[in-house]
């Protein structure tokens, strides 16, 4: 890593947890940026396959944080921002342990901050692990970049600008993982931010963290999505989260989407067991609610905090 102090100081937040199979190709992917004020912040939660060590011992650049208390991605995340935020930083990047990106992904994202007024967040088109060959057809690229303003962003990499954690926070660890990334994005455009998302690719594995835990990960894409409404949205909306949740799980002539990663992670089951996620899903949800209401409360707050400040 060379640092030029010229340019804003970027720093990569890795959260992993057992992710050793895809950190042995990731890591040098990152490693090869070629933006030259880049610090990469390595969280790990509580892994048990050597992931430390092989990080501790091959990449001594590379700021490790141990999340002992193994509360999961988001709080990992969150940890790596407070640190990058501690050291100055101007941008922190959210890095999934489990893609590659070019050569130039900084450097391009980067100049859309400039481009552009209020932007908050700066994400990336996704490739699928079974199109490979489009994200190496891209390398030249930098001619050719793209750009529009969305709702959400795919969660395995994009940019923020550091001064959005400040007005709208971190993010919210009762997600655990999955769902926390689009409740800070609605946060983020409710105070007045532009999310852009690039057609800059990434390469991603996807849930190359979770190989072994895949009913747990569709019960907290479940609970979560559900949390997210309860959350965020009106009466109408929450009923419709619940309808498309139905209809996405248990209808027996939905035609199954192979390229949308979300899809394949709510579809992976029969009918029957998604049903039962689906239920235990309100379960959990009716159960915390007096909390869900509480950060509502405490969020809308926040947010009329934060859109006042931006309108100063």
């Amino acid at each position: 890593m060379l640092q030029d102090t010229g340019k804003p100081k970027v720093y990569i937040i890795i959260p992993n947890k057992n992710g050793l199979n895809h950190l042995v190709y990731s890591i040098p992917s990152v490693m090869n940026t070629s933006y030259p004020n880049y610090y990469c912040v390595f969280v790990d939660n509580c892994s048990s396959d050597g992931s430390l060590d092989f990080i501790q011992k091959s990449y001594t650049n590379i700021y490790i944080i141990e999340n002992r208390m193994g509360k999961g991605f988001a709080s990992s995340v969150n940890m790596g921002i407070k640190y990058a935020l501690a050291q100055g930083a101007d941008y922190v990047a959210i890095y999934n342990s489990d893609i590659k990106v070019l050569p130039q992904w900084i450097d391009l994202g980067i100049d859309i901050f400039y481009k552009l007024n209020k932007v908050g967040v700066v994400g990336y088109t996704e490739i699928q692990k079974e199109r490979e060959e489009l994200f190496y057809n891209a390398k030249d690229i930098k001619d050719q970049v793209e750009y529009n303003m969305v709702k959400g962003l795919p969660g395995c990499l994009y940019i923020c600008s550091s001064k959005v954690f400040m007005h709208v926070g971190l993010f919210d660890e009762a997600y655990f993982m999955y769902g926390e990334d689009n409740d800070f994005f609605h946060r983020l455009r409710s105070a007045g931010y532009v999310l852009v998302q690039t057609n800059i690719p990434v390469w991603h594995y996807s849930e190359g963290s979770s190989d072994n835990r895949k009913f747990y990960i569709t019960w907290l894409a479940y609970r979560n999505a559900l949390r997210y409404s309860l959350k965020n949205e009106d009466t109408i909306r929450i009923f419709q989260m619940l309808s498309a949740l139905l209809n996405q799980g248990c209808n027996p002539f939905l035609s199954r989407k192979t390229d949308n990663p979300v899809f394949k992670r709510m579809r992976r089951y029969n009918i029957a067991v998604n049903f039962i996620l689906i239920i235990a899903s309100c379960c959990w949800n009716l159960f915390y609610l007096p909390k869900i209401i509480s950060q509502r409360v405490y969020t809308k707050k926040l947010i009329q905090k934060a859109t006042a400040n931006n309108h100063e």
